[in-house]
């Protein structure tokens, strides 16, 4: 039996990266591109053609050519290839296939060659002799040299006309109240984007809001600044703005009309939150220089504090006094987000059984000025007490239930006595309404300290005194609480019991060293930090 001789097939490395052609014969490729060698020699079109950028492809020269500037692939609809044989008959050659009448598009300097002598209907673009460099970007076109480039490299910088006039000081100013002062002047995220996107825009028509930004912006670098110079230097700062915004803002209010009455009411905002503030600063002073362990103090003093308290309730009554003879331009604004109001409840009656007994409270108050010897301004007393109880109920309706899910953008409110249960309030705006309805008789009679206008104003009191964190609010119950004790003297402190005790104030030690509320939690970010 004869042995057969079997023969052994030569080892070789196996590649999956060969060209469609060798894979369909089943043969070895050995990967060169643009053409592998087996395609070559066969004369195959190879499949790494189609692959190879065109800057890569090998060309010969050409019997009839014009050259062109190269034209953006983005420029043509749908390439597609035709091959043709070369004079020398050495290799095949790719040709785009282009309508005759496309755009020329040069990149970066590059030269190809049309070849008109095939077809009349199109042209055919074949590469040049010398490919172009390899990092070549189709649409980029890059300058022999680079302009300037500026610093300011913010796009979309609705600040920018604004911000140019300013000097880098209150840019910077600037700068803290588009990204920090503006998401704290209200709790709904369109009033936040309004203040954000859309007083940009009447800032640049109108200079006294610009005034009246880095006024509130300034205030507000205060407060997180704590204590020391830069503190007192912010405060300067809001106060020389502030002073601005107003000798410009007043002429305006002769003729509000359509172009001005949005800036207006911005700037009226903006004024009152920094009345809120600077007036519970000053309160807040004039306590602290006060001889410790005084319980009433000289007259010139609570003098003071009145001002103060009643500079607040004034410019509450700012932004109301725009909008009464421009209402239809602001609601109808902008700035309506901000002003609009439409779905607060309409009922009025007090919806929680705290709030019915709140109301009872208030009710009761009445009796101090009616019976037989009826106090002449019986009308403007009641009129201003119905007007409180009618926010205190609206306030009720606001403030979300244990049952009800909270809104996103509610605010801390303390319930209850002293503060003991915190709520979420829907919207701390409520709290505002009795400052704009009250006539300015009553006004009138706050300033004579009448005994019972003081009263109706600490129940007042209890509403700002139980918003939680929002900077410009803080103190300011509590203060207006103290302000009122002191006018009416101690022997009526009796008439303001509840208020007293729903906002927590130690009236035996008003004028005693306390921990001073403007600074913060012991947790807060600190100014540095920020």
């Amino acid at each position: 039996m004869s042995a057969r001789t079997t023969g052994t097939r030569k080892a070789h490395s196996k590649t999956r990266l060969g060209c469609s052609q060798c894979k369909r014969r089943r043969i070895k490729c050995d990967g060169a591109h643009p053409t592998c060698f087996n395609c070559e020699k066969r004369r195959d079109q190879c499949s790494f053609v189609l692959l190879a950028p065109s800057t890569r492809l090998t060309a010969g020269s050409a019997s009839s050519a014009s050259t062109i500037t190269a034209i953006s692939p983005s420029s043509i609809p749908s390439p597609s290839f035709s091959t043709s044989t070369t004079t020398s008959g050495s290799r095949i050659r790719p040709k785009y296939l282009l309508p005759k009448n496309h755009h020329d598009v040069g990149v970066l300097g590059s030269t190809y060659v049309r070849d008109d002598s095939i077809s009349s209907d199109v042209s055919f673009i074949t590469p040049p002799s010398t490919p172009p460099p390899l990092m070549s970007l189709p649409d980029l076109i890059i300058p022999t040299t680079f302009p300037s480039i500026s610093p300011y490299l913010r796009f979309n910088d609705i600040w920018r006309p604004t911000r140019d006039m300013l000097p880098p000081a209150l840019q910077g100013i600037l700068y803290h109240y588009e990204y920090t002062t503006s998401l704290t002047l209200a709790d709904e995220d369109p009033a936040k984007a309004a203040w954000q996107n859309v007083v940009p825009d009447l800032a640049a028509d109108h200079k006294f809001l610009v005034n009246n930004i880095l006024a509130v912006a300034s205030l507000h670098l205060a407060r997180l600044h704590g204590r020391g110079d830069k503190r007192i230097a912010m405060i300067n700062l809001a106060a020389s703005q502030m002073n601005k915004a107003i000798q410009g803002f007043r002429p305006q209010l002769d003729n509000i009309n359509a172009e001005n009455a949005a800036a207006l009411f911005a700037s009226s905002t903006l004024t009152a939150v920094y009345f809120f503030f600077t007036a519970t600063q000053e309160m807040e002073g004039i306590r602290s220089c006060v001889l410790q362990g005084t319980i009433v103090p000289p007259p010139y003093v609570v003098d003071t504090m009145l001002a103060a308290t009643l500079r607040t309730l004034w410019g509450l009554r700012g932004p109301w006094s725009v909008l009464m003879p421009g209402w239809e331009h602001v609601i109808k604004g902008r700035l309506s987000v901000i002003a609009n109001r439409q779905w607060w409840p309409k009922d009025r009656r007090p919806k929680s059984d705290m709030a019915l007994e709140e109301d009872s409270r208030l009710a009761e108050i009445e009796q101090l000025w009616k019976g037989p010897n009826q106090s002449t301004d019986a009308d403007t007393l009641s009129s201003a007490l119905f007007y409180l109880r009618e926010t205190y109920s609206l306030v009720s309706h606001l403030v979300v239930a244990e049952n009800e899910y909270p809104f996103l953008t509610s605010v801390d409110y303390a319930y209850g006595d002293k503060g003991g249960q915190i709520v979420q309030m829907k919207d701390r705006g409520a709290i505002f309404v009795w400052a704009t309805r009250i006539s300015r008789e009553f006004m009138k009679l706050l300033e004579q300290k009448n005994k019972y206008a003081l009263v109706i104003l600490a129940h007042y009191a209890v509403l700002a005194g139980r918003v939680r964190n929002v900077w410009w609010l803080e103190g300011m119950g509590a203060n207006f609480i103290v302000t009122v004790a002191m006018a009416l003297g101690r022997e009526n402190w009796h008439l303001i019991d509840w208020p007293v005790q729903a906002v927590g104030v130690d009236l035996e030690n008003a004028f005693t060293a306390q921990l001073d509320l403007l600074e913060g939690a012991a947790g807060e970010m600190a100014m540095e930090v920020v």
